[in-house]
């Protein structure tokens, strides 16, 4: 009954991923959008506005989403 049976792979993801499962279809895209948005939303901006409505994201982790560099990306 038990052959084979083995530990499933982990996943990692980062905090801006894990918030991003907590929060419905519509915000989710809102914060996709704000964070694909470079220009009119710096990581400090971002992370203050998304503060004031109670949601704890770090400037830091915001920055290594956007550069791809967070653990989203890396591969297992």
């Amino acid at each position: 009954m038990l052959e084979g049976l083995e530990p499933g792979k982990q996943r990692f993801t980062c905090k801006v991923a894990l918030v991003m499962e907590q929060l419905d279809k519509k915000d989710q895209e809102i914060l996709k959008s704000a964070i694909d948005d470079t220009r009119k939303w710096g990581a400090k901006t971002l992370q203050k506005a998304l503060a004031t409505r109670g949601i704890a994201l770090a400037d830091t982790t915001i920055s290594r989403h956007r550069l791809g560099a967070c653990r989203c990306y890396q591969e297992d």
